[in-house]
């Protein structure tokens, strides 16, 4: 039994009716061309049951401490029952990627069952073209969007004609001995770090390339959250967003950026609710570093705030600006241990954390107004024993005062966008796919021009 680190550990806390901590990678599948679908399908289905060696963080359940009730500890699950985790749906209607994205829509507001361990792996049949899709879905305390990505694309393969592939949740081969714990001395390294975490805050408010927390300003983004959930999502070709990068100097993450915020600006503005400051996004960057063990975290990311420019019309200026941001946290960061970025972050993010347990959202000013992450994948076809993933969204969190989340995912030369908001709060959140479409068609015409 290990106690659970307190950056999972909010996750758990925070977490209330309406207000699921999970996150959810999306993925679509086009099975081999020569097969029986109806009997691929069956087959696949009983393959996944048959994966029962799992991972730990697929093992284990959350619990109480017995003689500390405040403390929160992991406790392995010893007979997870797979056909509880793993299912099996038929999409309604025509079978369209939209009534997959509302499936998953429905799904993303279900809580998970604390009484077992947190995760799902839901198969959806009956998609357009002979596809099905696959959601895998677990608790954000037991995986932050880099891990989940990096157990999803372990499970794949290049290779079209592999075969054998374990699901994301299994082990392949034997499972791997546990690292006996060892007690360390205590250390200065605690008193190191909060001198590090105020030296930090202390430069990025002299930095006028940097922005510091509660500079963000109220909008229809940090407002009360319910249980009803709207995920949208599309894709554009990597190669439009590489080439504005290259023009500008800057790199993909950052015209995702000025894409989101041009967006943004246009559906807030539809709304009647655009702030008259500018947006304050928060931008995970991962502290996973060669050398450093995180073995046994499900979080392990840093924290950076950008301004999105959404006061502005002049998408150039914008993009130019985020440009600037990102550079300037990317150096910070580089000149820090991950333990000082991790310790930066948690003062960063301290103020939403507050918001998440309290419930209290009416504040003069946020610490920032929405999440924008970035999940990697390859940038060439990946394979389920011999099924090509097409497709790939993300699907992240929302919580009390952030009521919308965008997350971007590359692969096989494309940026798809997963956005998740609050049905109430945030109507017609696919107009932001309209958006975001517009938005980078105005940043190639003015870098262009």
């Amino acid at each position: 039994m290990n106690n659970i680190a307190i950056g999972d550990a909010m996750f758990l806390l925070g977490e209330a009716a309406g207000r699921p901590a999970q996150v959810i990678t999306l993925q679509l599948y086009r099975p081999p061309a020569e097969v029986d679908l109806t009997e691929w399908m069956g087959d696949y289905f009983q393959q996944l049951l048959a994966h029962d060696n799992l991972k730990p963080a697929f093992r284990r359940r959350p619990t109480r401490a017995a003689l500390s009730p405040s403390t929160l500890r992991w406790i392995d699950d010893e007979a997870v029952e797979l056909d509880h985790h793993v299912r099996r749906s038929a999409l309604p209607g025509q079978g369209r990627v939209r009534e997959l994205l509302e499936a998953v829509s429905v799904q993303h507001g279900v809580t998970l069952d604390r009484r077992r361990p947190l995760w799902e792996f839901h198969v959806f049949e009956g998609l357009e073209g002979g596809r099905y899709a696959t959601a895998f879905k677990t608790h954000h305390a037991i995986a932050d969007g880099m891990s989940l990505a990096k157990h999803v694309i372990g499970s794949l393969s290049p290779d079209p004609d592999a075969r054998g592939m374990v699901p994301p949740w299994a082990m392949a081969g034997e499972p791997r001995p546990r690292r006996p714990r060892t007690r360390t001395a205590p250390s200065l390294a605690p008193v190191l770090r909060s001198a590090s975490v105020v030296r930090s805050l202390v430069e990025m408010s002299r930095d006028d390339a940097s922005r510091i927390p509660f500079e963000a300003p109220p909008s229809p983004l940090n407002v009360k959250v319910g249980g009803a959930r709207r995920f949208a999502g599309d894709q554009w070709p990597l190669e439009r967003l590489k080439a504005l990068a290259t023009a500008v100097g800057g790199t993909v993450n950052d015209v995702g950026l000025a894409m989101a915020g041009g967006a943004l600006r246009s559906y807030l503005d539809e709304l009647g609710g655009l702030p008259e400051r500018p947006l304050i996004a928060m931008v995970p960057v991962s502290v996973r570093r060669e050398g450093v063990d995180f073995e046994g975290a499900g979080n392990a990311f840093g924290a950076m705030l950008c301004d999105l420019g959404t006061d502005r019309d002049d998408s150039s200026a914008r993009l130019a600006s985020i440009c600037a941001q990102t550079r300037a946290a990317k150096n910070r960061f580089a000149q820090m241990s991950p333990a000082e970025v991790l310790a930066v972050s948690k003062v960063i993010m301290g103020g939403a954390i507050i918001s998440s347990l309290t419930g209290i959202t009416a504040l003069p000013r946020q610490p920032f107004n929405l999440i924008i992450s970035n999940v990697p994948a390859p940038n060439s076809p990946l394979y389920c024993n011999g099924a090509e993933m097409t497709d790939i969204y993300p699907v992240s969190m929302i919580s009390e005062a952030q009521a919308m989340n965008i997350t971007l995912t590359r692969y096989n030369n494309l940026m798809t966008f997963g956005i998740v908001g609050d049905r109430k709060a945030l109507p017609h959140l696919q107009r932001m796919l309209i958006h975001l479409d517009g938005a980078l068609a105005d940043l190639e015409k003015a870098v262009a021009g």
